[in-house]
């Protein structure tokens, strides 16, 4: 930042112009000591402000490339290596046909308008009273087979769960659909407490379904020790395989809410993936970890007073989750006020923050747009690390 061209320097110069830096960064801090630039980002686990390539190969760091790999999008029907899908919220607060009709032609607006899917929040519904004809009215004309669709609920139980399931999945045969050809999925609060109330029997046949429409939720909490955070879902991962089989994690997805915190959430998103991925590897399953990201929205001062704040937060925290590997991202709405004609500009804004990092920032055409940085690789290194060791001592 304060030496210009250091990525034209040797290698055998990197010593010195890291010295050259910290000179420089102590000057800028008047008499502060650089270590003061060290922060602890999750407990127990500090990072430095600044770290070269030599410092990289010490740490030896090349397992991420593997990481880099299994984030490839080779599967997906696009010709980019990265790709998540944009699942814009769109709200239901009646079940009325001519409710339904209207949410339906909101839903075809927003699918041809560049979003890959849509996350429908029903937590404003009763599960129960949702039936195959409203299902019909909801998701006419929608090609399930080629869009994600997901629905955000509360659930009070296992049965409640299981009817929903099994009514959307009775719809989507009525239709003609091939059941393995869904995305998308169930997302639900408070997931680590409800997924231990799930009984063997439901597990076991939520397992036998082939189908990557996943209906099982895992949140990672957001707590300042993320390291702990990662740990705890490993061990949920763990006691779920365990309570049924091992074809059970084809119906996890991972859910992570973004902070303002930009490089600790690409860190933890990516640190997640890989002992995920190192945890499907053990299990010996042809599936890969599945993380749906969510925006967050302030309630500070600050926002209340601007609701553009968190147009730009909504921006910065997509994109972190972006670079972190994210495989399906659902921006919330900027806006505060329910103001019909300003509520529907900003789920508008909500829905083109995906298309507009891909189509002008065009972070999907490359692999891994993280590869080079030391800084945020090195993060990613500690996390993995801590969350390893601290999942070990859950097991032992």
């Amino acid at each position: 930042m304060f030496v210009d061209n250091f990525e034209n320097q040797s290698k055998e110069k990197s010593e010195s112009i890291k010295k050259q830096w910290v000179e420089t960064a102590t000057k800028f801090l008047k008499g502060k000591p650089y270590q003061d630039l060290e922060w602890e980002f999750s407990e127990d686990i500090s990072i430095e402000p600044y770290y070269t390539k030599d410092e990289e190969n010490h740490s030896d760091l090349s397992y991420l490339q593997i990481l880099q790999n299994n984030q490839l999008a080779l599967n997906e029907p696009v010709s980019q290596p990265r790709f998540w899908y944009n699942q814009p919220f769109i709200k239901l607060y009646r079940l009325e046909k001519e409710e339904l009709e209207k949410i339906n032609k909101e839903v075809r607006q927003v699918l041809m308008s560049g979003a890959e899917g849509v996350c429908f929040d029903l937590k404003s519904i009763e599960l129960t009273n949702i039936d195959k004809k409203k299902l019909e009215y909801l998701l006419f004309e929608v090609a399930l087979p080629y869009c994600a669709v997901s629905f955000q609920v509360d659930i009070e139980n296992e049965n409640e769960l299981q009817s929903f399931l099994e009514k959307y999945i009775d719809y989507v045969k009525e239709r003609g659909f091939e059941i393995h050809l869904l995305t998308g999925g169930v997302l639900y609060q408070n997931s680590s407490k409800k997924n231990n109330q799930f009984s063997t029997t439901f597990l076991e046949s939520v397992s036998q379904t082939n189908t990557a429409f996943r209906s099982i939720t895992l949140q990672l909490n957001n707590s300042k020790d993320e390291a702990q955070n990662i740990a705890d879902i490993l061990f949920e991962v763990k006691k779920l395989v365990e309570n049924s089989n091992k074809n059970i994690l084809q119906n996890i997805q991972f859910v992570v809410e973004a902070t303002d915190s930009f490089f600790i959430t690409i860190a933890k998103i990516r640190a997640l993936n890989w002992l995920l991925i190192q945890m499907y590897d053990l299990y010996q399953v042809d599936t890969k970890p599945y993380i749906h990201s969510i925006t967050s929205q302030g309630t500070d001062e600050k926002s209340l007073e601007d609701e553009n704040w968190n147009l730009i937060r909504n921006t910065t925290q997509a994109f972190s989750c972006i670079l972190g590997g994210t495989n399906a991202l659902s921006v919330v709405s900027h806006q505060n006020q329910e103001n019909t004609k300003s509520k529907a500009w900003a789920n508008r804004i909500a829905r083109n923050v995906s298309v507009m990092l891909r189509e002008e920032s065009f972070v999907d055409a490359t692999a891994d747009p993280i590869s080079g940085s030391y800084y945020c690789e090195q993060m990613t290194d500690k996390l993995i690390a801590s969350a390893w060791k601290k999942f070990q001592e859950m097991i032992n």
